[in-house]
């Protein structure tokens, strides 16, 4: 992979996974990303990973350097947004990025079993499901469960300046964030002892570009993203 500065470093660090097992530091796939959606919104793909020898050594199991809990919008795939490759992320995909039980439980396992350092927690602009949960009405099947889960954030910004979908997207964000943080005892404690970060973010659909949100209140510096 070609990375530029910093972000040199931590993909050197990240390309030992597969060789050594050795889980990277939230810093480092951190740096990955962004350099990745460099790449993105430059339309300059390094596509890491996604050769045949790449297909067959996952074959035996499988070692990802992140978890992402994204919209399952179809113009939002993380590998593409990130410029990843097979095996390099461990995707959580649900219409609004919100966290019902069983998202939860994937990221346990991501966390628990395959130590990902670090969670990503990622919205969109104009994402529909928002723009659903904002507008009410009935809806069918159990799409009123999808917008009880968004309905918060509705909430907590229906007094925010400037746009609505914009900022109830982005207090979706925060609130799952804050809802992962505290998901006892698994990612919690994970938190708690360093060895999980978890962020948020929000994905331009016009430029490509992931914007990261600053950690939630409380929160140590030490487990706070990046601008």
């Amino acid at each position: 992979m070609r990375w530029m500065n910093a972000a040199g470093a931590a993909a050197a660090a990240l390309c030992l996974i597969g060789a050594t097992q050795a889980a990277p530091s939230p810093d480092a796939v951190l740096a990955e990303l962004k350099a990745g959606n460099g790449h993105h919104v430059s339309k300059k793909y390094a596509h890491p990973h996604q050769t045949a020898a790449r297909q067959r050594e996952l074959a035996t199991g499988q070692h990802p350097h992140c978890a992402l809990l994204t919209c399952a919008d179809s113009r939002v795939a993380p590998e593409i947004v990130f410029d990843q490759g097979l095996g390099d992320v461990f995707d959580v995909r649900v219409a609004g990025n919100v966290a019902a039980d069983a998202d939860v439980a994937s990221l346990e396992y991501a966390a628990e079993h395959l130590h990902v350092p670090l969670i990503v927690v990622m919205g969109h602009s104009h994402c529909g499901a928002v723009s659903a949960a904002l507008e009410g009405g009935t809806l069918p099947g159990k799409l009123p469960d999808l917008m009880a889960m968004i309905r918060p954030a509705v909430d907590q910004s229906a007094h925010e300046p400037g746009d609505r979908v914009a900022n109830a997207v982005r207090d979706n964000v925060v609130l799952v964030v804050q809802q992962l943080t505290s998901a006892k005892p698994v990612l919690a404690e994970l938190v708690e002892t360093g060895k999980l970060r978890i962020v948020g973010a929000v994905y331009s659909l016009e430029t490509g570009k992931v914007e990261w949100l600053p950690a939630p209140a409380g929160h140590a510096a030490g487990h706070s993203a990046a601008h």
